[in-house]
């Protein structure tokens, strides 16, 4: 048993996975019910609490998840799992693989032309965007909560000594440059900071808040002039909140940049262009702020260097769009489709989204970051008719038109600083690029908000920007800075973004391997795949659960590993864990599981065990009826080396398992209950039996051993009655072809909704271990028989079967009821049978139309040389004829 419900609870069910696998155990190989063990001490058996945590802590440590993570596909294999791909699928697959490392060979190659091109690229690049590095001489530093910052000699600061939650640091720079507009900040990791990385924090990260640049002439230091810094981007940004390099450009926010370096080592880089370009005749003094003033403590940058430089009109318009990180707010209920994508809820509304706004009826709704919708990825949103908004900033150093790619479930409405530029009424399924919209956008910060109005089931979001030809998209931004800072620090990244955007040999040969790759995960997605238990590297302990509550371990009473102490313990030198328990369990020292497993043999071939508690060998369970053959039947099992078949031969063989099923007076005056074993059983064949006889018979049943799980025919709508909206087995999708036909065996199976017709006929749901089945007898069954879909194609099928094997009535009714029965009809038999022949045929001769529904049942194709009044005649003597109590029983 798993779960991937919503709400349930990790630990909890890592407990009762455990549990479960312990309670199955001692069921299926050793007939007791160790269950209430688990709460206290066994009533009756010598069977403890500690026994039953100590079974259970050899499951205790499986490497699983408690909650599984929810799966659009129902056919999924729970992980842990074993891949089992066919020869001729694993020679596909490693073939695939051969061609994807050859193209990754081939991406990783470079050649002359390439080479070539790219310094060209690279020298060209700072004529093109007039970009020119500026001398810059740094001439103070101080830290307004009481850092100590220190000039390095290569124009570093590094701050050391007391380092408050939060702080501000002023850097003093002097220039002799005019036109100046972009502004390099490095963050560089520093062995003397915690771990070697770029941030003062316990755990080497950083968030800076706010950077802030004013401008005074070198003659008149006083008189400062603010610059507005518009544009910004960094080579690596944290994903898992708004962390964007964007939000430095805003101070007072609460929101940052944040470094990842407790994550990922190394330098960082933040680009930053002014709106406007600055710089004296004679000289500038600037004075930068570092603002560190966000709700982590100490995140402050270790050592930082500044860079300026000049860049053109030309150079802004080389630049990428800077973003801000996603933002969601919603959903808005609506009680219409239309509603939800009519009514203006407040969001959409105004030039700038106020992100500390508050919407709905009593303003429970707001703004909130959603680092997991990321561009170019769908992001499912929460399900019924509701409205949700998304936004984003552009922070645009130049000005141009953008091409965004879009896709919903179901309408949406596109709106830019409060003005609608695209929408699409539609019930739909997100994909990928389903509707385009162009946008305009002038140099400064714009606000892009999409309304997603969904109509009913889940909802998502897809949007992607596609970046203009000729911007350093990417690590290409990496390209601006000085050659040998770039080369030094970003040659690789440089080189590989440059390929990726310039380079057709690369272009086609990341094509090549994106195909490679997916047809090769279209065929991995085909293996075969089997759930396999894993042992954790690092055992989890396993304690006594008070009352068994997963939350109230007893951790003065540890279990360790062992069997129940009434039943002995491992063998010498076992291991101790699962394999050392399956070594126990099939000891031969230890009979009790080839007395259990002989035993449940006997139930099912003679209808009840020796033991006819075959769940429960405890002292509450009956005694067996014969010891003696118990016994030895248990031995001949170990002695042949545990062949199941070479039991089950002796059983049904035996004069015993030959003997009539009839009851006799003179019997059942001293052994009613037939213990003593005078006569055979007779009972009802199992419900997987009763379908399969009757696929069986009629010659559809398809015999091929293995494949994936099956959905035959049910009634419609039986699984949206229980399922969850979100559920992945929502809709019931019935198979075609042979699919139907499969041994039941083969049936998907949800445990929260069965298949109808075997539970009729007393399946499990299989939500527990079920050793011996009840058995009962309901007019239910006869409706399943004779109405079922999956019954009454079988009786066409046995109809035409029929018709073609034999010429006459007489010989046809014969065959007919042999093949159903085992028994030859007698002549009353035989009257009977052709009375219903001949009331069926006058029925349908006089209702063609009732024939010919009769005959549309089920998707195997019908023979259209026999006439639609004789088989509508003859299916529904078949169907009686798999009706009788003879069919459906073992006798």
């Amino acid at each position: 048993m798993t779960t991937d419900e919503g709400g349930a609870i990790d630990e909890e069910y890592l407990v009762e996975y455990a549990a479960d696998r312990a309670t199955t155990v001692s069921s299926v190989f050793l007939g007791l019910t160790m269950g209430c063990a688990r709460c206290h001490d066994h009533k009756y058996d010598p069977l403890t609490q500690g026994d039953f945590y100590s079974l259970y802590a050899f499951f205790n440590s499986n490497e699983e998840p408690g909650l599984y993570s929810q799966s659009p596909d129902p056919n999924r294999a729970h992980e842990p799992f074993l891949t089992v791909p066919t020869p001729e699928q694993q020679r596909a697959a490693d073939g695939l693989r051969s061609l994807a490392q050859a193209l990754r060979e081939e991406l990783a190659r470079e050649t002359p032309e390439d080479l070539a091109a790219r310094a060209e690229f690279l020298q060209s690049l700072p004529l093109k965007a007039g970009l020119a590095w500026a001398p810059l001489e740094l001439i103070g530093a101080r830290s307004l909560e009481g850092a100590a910052l220190a000039i390095e000699p290569d124009g570093s600061v590094f701050a050391s000594g007391e380092n408050p939650a939060q702080d501000e640091h002023h850097l003093e720079l002097r220039t002799v440059r005019r036109g100046l507009r972009l502004l390099a900040l490095e963050a560089l990791a520093d062995p003397r900071l915690p771990g070697g990385k770029v941030g003062r924090a316990p755990n080497g990260n950083a968030v800076l808040e706010s950077v802030e640049l004013e401008v005074a002439p070198a003659s008149d230091p006083q008189r400062k002039e603010r610059v507005k810094l518009s544009w910004a981007w960094a080579d690596h940004e944290q994903g898992d909140g708004d962390y964007r390099a964007t939000n430095v450009l805003a101070s007072g926010d609460g929101l940052g940049w944040a470094v990842d370096a407790h994550r990922k080592d190394g330098d960082r880089l933040l680009l930053l262009l002014a709106e406007k370009p600055f710089g004296f005749d004679g000289g500038s003094v600037l004075t930068l702020r570092l603002g560190y003033r966000t709700q982590y403590s100490q995140h402050v940058l270790g050592r930082v260097r500044v860079s300026l430089a000049a860049l053109s009109d030309r150079g802004a318009e080389l630049l990428p769009i800077g973003r801000s990180g996603w933002h969601r707010v919603g959903p808005f209920q609506a009680d219409t489709s239309d509603e939800a994508f009519d009514r203006a809820f407040g969001p959409e509304q105004g030039e700038r989204v106020d992100l500390a706004a508050r919407f709905g009826a009593e303003g429970k709704l707001a703004w909130r970051a959603e680092p997991g919708l990321r561009d170019g990825q769908s992001f499912r949103l929460e399900e019924g008719k509701l409205a949700t908004y998304v936004a984003t900033r552009f922070y645009v150093p130049s000005a141009r038109q953008v091409e965004l790619s879009l896709g919903s479930d179901d309408g949406f409405r596109l709106y830019l600083d409060g003005e609608e530029v695209a929408q699409r009424r539609v019930d739909r399924g997100v994909a990928p690029d389903q509707d385009r919209a162009t946008i305009a956008l002038k140099p400064g910060v714009h606000w892009l908000v999409m309304k997603i109005a969904n109509t009913g089931g889940a909802g998502a979001v897809y949007l992607r920007p596609q970046p203009n030809a000729g911007e350093l998209a990417g690590d290409l931004a990496l390209a601006l800075l000085p050659a040998e800072a770039r080369d030094a620090r970003y040659g690789a990244r440089v080189a590989e973004a440059w390929k990726a955007a310039y380079s057709k040999r690369h272009t086609q040969t990341r094509e090549q391997l994106a195909a490679a790759e997916r047809d090769l995960k279209a065929l991995e997605d085909r293996f075969a795949r089997t759930m396999v238990m894993k042992e954790r590297s690092e055992p989890r302990p396993a304690y006594v659960l008070t009352r068994g509550a997963y939350d109230h371990p007893d951790r003065s009473r540890p279990a360790p590993r062992a069997v129940p102490a009434a039943l002995g313990r491992l063998p010498e030198g076992a291991p101790v864990n699962r394999l050392g328990l399956a070594q126990w369990l099939v000891a031969r020292e230890n009979p009790l599981v080839a007395r259990v497993t002989v035993n449940r043999l006997w139930e099912w071939i003679f209808g009840q065990g020796l033991v006819r508690t075959s769940e429960d060998f405890g002292i509450q369970g009956e005694w067996p009826s014969h010891p003696e053959l118990l016994d030895w039947l248990a031995m001949e099992l170990i002695r042949s080396g545990w062949r199941l078949s070479h039991v089950i031969e002796l059983m049904v063989t035996s004069s015993t398992y030959l003997q009539s099923s009839v009851r006799r007076p003179e019997l059942d005056a001293i052994d009613s209950e037939n213990l003593l074993l005078g006569r055979s059983h007779r009972r009802r064949l199992s419900a997987e039996s009763i379908r399969d006889q009757a696929l069986y018979l009629s010659g559809l049943l398809v015999e091929r051993l293995g494949g994936p799980s099956v959905k035959p025919y049910q009634p419609d709508g039986l699984w949206q009655e229980v399922a969850m909206l979100q559920s992945n087995t929502r809709i019931f999708q019935r198979d075609e072809g042979e699919a139907l036909w499969r041994r039941s065996l083969y049936t998907y199976w949800k445990r929260a909704c069965p298949p109808p017709a075997l539970m009729a006929f007393d399946a499990p749901t299989r939500e527990f271990c079920t050793t011996r089945r009840s058995i009962t007898n309901t007019p239910l069954q006869a409706l399943v028989l004779w109405n079922d879909e999956q019954h009454v194609e079988a009786a066409r099928e046995l109809a035409e079967r029929t018709l073609r094997e034999a010429r006459e009535d007489h010989a046809r009714l014969t065959t007919l009821y042999r093949r159903t029965t085992g028994q030859r009809p007698d002549a009353r038999t035989m009257e009977r049978l052709a009375e219903a022949l001949a009331h069926f045929r006058q029925r349908y001769d006089g209702a063609p139309h009732d024939a010919r529904r009769l005959l549309a049942v089920g998707m195997a194709p019908r023979d259209g040389e026999l006439g639609d009044v004789e088989l509508a005649a003859w299916t529904m003597i078949a169907s009686a004829c798999l009706n009788l109590d003879t069919t459906i029983s073992r006798s």
